[in-house]
């Protein structure tokens, strides 16, 4: 009987060594699992594993050479980049106050001399200063991505373009990337100085992002617009297999380009229209105001409506500095009160719709930044804004067809996205 217990308690424990064994060999294979070297980090394209890494921020009243001395670059070196940043396919002239940047140095050096040093420009942009051998600098990207992404909003008592595209992207650049975007596509159906409650729209359009960060608006494919009740539809479409004759079509194949832009700079708004009797606020007198006025910044770029030739690049008293443009025998414009000409804007130069011939000022007879647009017909002063252009012309039969069916699915999209509806915030309120 003794025997029997003693060989009962023996097997006993030979099964909890046992367990302890099995136990053992799981917390041994467990601290192999956790001893699993982590991937290395990299940024900008460096393993930084493989440096010394310091960062630092570019402070107050900095130069390149602040920035490079503290780490054993010499004064002919730091010239030397700064020369080769100035270069304009790198564009860094000066470096930003508050603008972080990284500097590498080799494992084991105790001097902890730059190697590399990375700049950023910007979210995407960096400029890459490498010290090594002799001075190289170069700028690079970061990978971004580009996704397709659909918007809608709407327009309400004073409120506008801007305002109901910010609410979504949240972005001011991208806000006027997109607006200057759909005015671009509707700049010759629909008058954006002019809208009203009610006015609703939709986009299709590309996001470009970085890290899942969004930057920037990658283009536009489709867009709908109500405007007083109108329904406009556009549509990004090429002409060819090559995708090099690329334009906005409606629904019915009609090319959304017109013989003159409703405008002559983006988005901007109307400070005075065109009048058979108004109060010159410098001559302070009652006289006819035979053009349309559009406030905007000093400096913004002034467009010519329509192609044509620069019959008149000058300045008089009245008009301070002014271009006109004599588009055939029939139309002619002029733009006044420019701070200055664009760069070879002279008589007798032939200029495209939508290039840039001047920029706005006050110069003249002008109480502040605008361009008084002036419209002639047949040799006489016309309200552009009344005159009725042409329609476009159809794409050719040929192609017609196959846009249609390219257009459907988009269409169906287009028409079941819903409003998002514009939220009026609290005075006092913030996010």
């Amino acid at each position: 009987m003794n025997m029997m217990r003693n060989f009962g308690f023996f097997l006993l424990c030979l099964f909890f060594i046992g367990c302890g064994s099995n136990d053992e060999a799981i917390n041994e294979a467990n601290k192999k699992d956790s001893s699993i070297i982590p991937s290395p980090i990299t940024e900008y394209g460096f393993v930084f594993d493989s440096f010394q890494v310091k960062r630092d921020t570019v402070k107050s009243n900095w130069t390149m050479s602040h920035m490079f001395a503290p780490y054993g670059i010499s004064q002919w070196d730091i010239n030397v980049a700064a020369e080769k940043a100035a270069d304009s396919l790198i564009g860094l002239r000066y470096v930003k106050e508050g603008t972080p940047f990284v500097i590498l140095s080799a494992l084991g050096d105790t001097s902890e001399t730059a190697e590399y040093v990375i700049y950023p420009q910007n979210i995407v942009d960096f400029v890459v200063f490498d010290f090594r051998d002799s001075v190289f600098v170069e700028k690079r990207s970061k990978p971004n991505e580009v996704n397709e992404k659909m918007l809608s909003g709407e327009i309400i008592k004073n409120s506008n373009l801007t305002l109901a595209l910010d609410q979504q992207l949240k972005d001011i650049n991208m806000t006027e990337e997109m607006a200057e975007y759909m005015s671009g596509v509707f700049a010759w159906a629909i008058d954006f100085f002019r809208l009203y409650p009610g006015d609703e729209f939709k986009v299709i359009y590309n996001e470009k992002s970085v890290g899942g960060r969004p930057y920037a608006i990658g283009g536009i494919s489709s867009v709908w617009f109500k405007h007083q009740g109108r329904e406009f539809y556009a549509f990004q479409y090429a002409l060819d297999a090559e995708g090099k004759q690329i334009g906005f079509f409606n629904e019915e194949g009609k090319e959304m380009r017109r013989p003159f832009l409703l405008a002559p700079v983006k988005y901007s708004r109307i400070s005075s229209g065109y009048s058979g009797r108004r109060f010159h606020p410098v001559q302070k007198r009652w006289k006819a105001h035979l053009g349309t006025d559009y406030a905007a910044p000093k400096g913004t770029p002034i467009v010519s409506t329509a192609n044509g030739t620069v019959i008149a690049a000058s300045y008089n008293s009245g008009n301070g500095n002014y271009v006109k443009v004599k588009h055939n025998e029939t139309y002619s414009t002029q733009y006044l009160h420019m701070s200055g000409f664009a760069k070879g804007i002279r008589k007798g130069v032939y200029v495209e719709q939508g290039q840039t011939i001047g920029y706005v000022g006050s110069t003249g007879l002008a109480t502040g930044p605008h361009v008084c647009y002036r419209f002639w017909k047949n040799g006489k002063q016309i309200n552009h804004r009344a005159e009725k252009f042409p329609s476009s012309i159809p794409m050719v039969d040929s192609l017609l067809p196959s846009y249609m069916k390219f257009i459907q699915p988009i269409r169906a999209r287009m028409d079941a996205m819903p409003i998002t509806p514009y939220v009026v915030e609290e005075a006092g309120t913030q996010e």
